[in-house]
Formats: C-alpha cells, structure tokens, sequence
C-alpha cells in the first residue's frame, strides 16, 4: 500500500509554512500548535479533501477521511 501524506499548510501575515505528515493523528497535533501560534491552517487529506480548523476532529474518525483511507488505514496497523 502507498504512502499516505496529509499536507498541513500554516499561513501567518506574510509567513507560510508546509510540512507533511504520514498520520491523521500526527498531522492535527502539529496543525493545532501552529493555529495556538495566530496562523491559519489546514490540512488537505490524501484523498484531496481539505479541512480548516474547526473541522480538524473529522480527520481523526472514519466518518472524516474516505472509507477507502480508513481500511488502509487499519490494514497497516
């Protein structure tokens, strides 16, 4: 099975930060601490869907990534 990468984007003024994370759970910790720091994040999901602040909860249910990712997701556990 493939790499799943979450895209975390940070924007602040004129600063702009991207990382990438290969977890749900890792990518929302870090989106979290840069929103506490005054920047306006989002995480865009391996499968395109792209989630702001207050919808950061989904991406840690299956209800919010695509039964598809959430069965990769357990068969790499």
């Amino acid at each position: 099975m493939g790499q799943m990468t979450f895209i975390i984007e940070a924007v602040k003024d004129d600063c702009r930060t991207v990382d990438f994370r290969d977890s749900a759970i890792v990518a929302v910790i870090l989106a979290r601490k840069h929103s506490v720091n005054g920047f306006v994040v989002s995480i865009t999901a391996p499968d395109g869907q792209l989630f702001s602040a207050d919808q950061f909860n989904r991406l840690l249910t299956s209800k919010g990534l695509g039964s598809d990712l959430a069965a990769q997701d357990v068969g790499r556990r």
